[in-house]
């Protein structure tokens, strides 16, 4: 009985090592999304006024090169118009290069709230417009943090172009073996939601600002900004290409 059960186990073994092989070399990896991080933010629109900033150059984006992103592009500006001022972030992953756990744990609610900020309000899902046209669903938080105050956030994460969903993540995963292993059930999700090829392409479009998210949206002069953000994949209209 237990040799029969362990040569059932060891072909289960097998099989799941052949599946994750298959999948890592043999898988195709289409890429939709050709463009270039840094010309895809516009260096002005609407008035809005475009200031490069390195990652890791502040509290909140050192927050974010924590851990292991990898990511294949990544950049990072802050727009300003008199005293108002937005910051963009953004991180894309080719197809093959990240498991959408990994790069779905890079997100506020880990990499800030890990860091020292503190999380005061959160919804999911967050429908909105601008100008009438129609946003890929939002997640939304409220964070404390240090040096800068309050920041309200718009965030996306998006694989093969849809929106991953975030509900069932918490604040403060952590890093390594036991943040992996508290990982576990978003990880059968996703095997079940993307199947067993998990390194699908991805994009990570984070807005930041002490304004209300609510405000910029509704705020016309800002809507030259949202719409040269177009190509990043942010509208229902407009995938990637």
């Amino acid at each position: 009985m237990r040799k029969g059960l362990l040569i059932i186990g060891t072909v289960f073994l097998f099989g799941l090592v052949a599946l994750v092989v298959a999948s890592e070399f043999f898988s195709q990896h289409p890429r939709r999304f050709t463009g270039k991080l840094s010309e895809a933010l516009p260096r002005e629109a609407g008035g809005w006024v475009r200031r490069d900033i390195p990652i890791g150059a502040s509290s909140a984006s050192a927050a974010s090169v924590q851990g292991i992103l990898n990511f294949s592009q990544a950049a990072q500006a802050e727009y300003s118009k008199g005293s108002k001022r937005i910051l963009i972030y953004v991180a894309y992953w080719e197809p093959g290069k990240v498991s959408v756990v990994d790069a779905g744990s890079h997100n506020p609610d880990s990499c800030w709230v890990n860091n020292g900020c503190v999380r005061t309000a959160r919804q999911f899902a967050v429908a909105g417009q601008i100008g009438g046209r129609a946003l890929i669903p939002y997640e939304y938080g409220q964070y404390l943090v240090p040096q800068a105050g309050q920041q309200n956030v718009a965030f996306w994460h998006l694989v093969n172009g849809e929106p991953n969903r975030y509900e069932a993540q918490a604040a403060g995963w952590r890093d390594g073996l036991i943040g992996r292993l508290e990982r576990l059930p978003l990880l059968w999700k996703d095997i079940w939601q993307y199947g067993i090829n998990q390194k699908n392409e991805q994009m990570f479009i984070r807005i930041s600002s002490s304004m209300s998210i609510t405000e910029i949206m509704a705020d016309p002069a800002s809507g030259a900004l949202w719409q040269a953000l177009a190509p990043l994949g942010v509208f229902v209209d407009q995938r990637w290409k």
